[in-house]
């Protein structure tokens, strides 16, 4: 894969993987559907929709590239209307995001970012009530040649909406590998680290009891 930078956001990244009931799936933009609405669009992968909101995003192939991702060119940019992108679960209900990978956020269109980018990403209750701190996002240079690992927080657990969003003219933003109630890679999920520590708990007895 592409050289990746991991960033934690949010609270600590253990709090994330309280890993909800419903199905653990990863949104890979690859084999789902897209449906144009009016001026947006959305996609529909493994149960959960992706929606561009106030303009049309790009779901697939990044530019001709081998990987599928999402584009936006936010509204508040020079070359879109885009003013969010939002995750939910087709049918509705709750549903913890742990991790994605960030491709562009840069206010330089087909450029590297300046590092003023204002783009942030935050979690929304049943009600439309934001749940904890919205969370500022880094940097990004448009292109695959760098990515940077999201590791989202406790306040992304639970969350009936994730939506994305630009305060100052941010051009272009993309995203993928959506890890939804599922452990980030290389992060075990509360159950086997649970597991291990009971594993590891009942090696220490089995050693005492043979030196005894």
């Amino acid at each position: 894969m592409n050289k990746l930078t991991k960033l934690a956001l949010g609270a600590c990244v253990a709090g994330s993987l309280s890993l909800s009931s419903a199905l653990a799936v990863v949104i890979d933009f690859t084999g789902g559907t897209v449906t144009t609405v009016g001026s947006s669009n959305y996609y529909e992968e493994n149960g959960f929709r992706v929606t561009s909101v106030g303009g049309l995003s790009s779901f697939g192939a990044y530019y001709g590239g081998g990987n599928n991702v999402i584009h936006t060119h936010w509204g508040l940019g020079d070359y879109g209307n885009v003013t969010a992108v939002e995750i939910t679960k087709i049918g509705g209900g709750t549903f913890d995001l742990n991790y994605f990978i960030l491709t562009s956020n840069t206010m330089t269109g087909g450029g590297a970012a300046s590092g003023t980018e204002q783009t942030y990403i935050r979690a929304l209750d049943g009600s439309n009530a934001q749940i904890g701190a919205a969370v500022l996002l880094p940097p990004e240079n448009w292109g695959l040649g760098t990515t940077t690992q999201i590791f989202l927080g406790s306040q992304f657990d639970a969350a009936t909406t994730v939506q994305f969003y630009v305060t100052n003219a941010v051009d272009c933003f993309g995203m993928d590998e959506f890890y939804i109630n599922e452990a980030a890679p290389g992060v075990p999920d509360s159950a086997s680290t649970s597991l291990l520590m009971l594993l590891g708990v009942a090696g220490l007895v089995v050693g005492l009891r043979r030196r005894n």
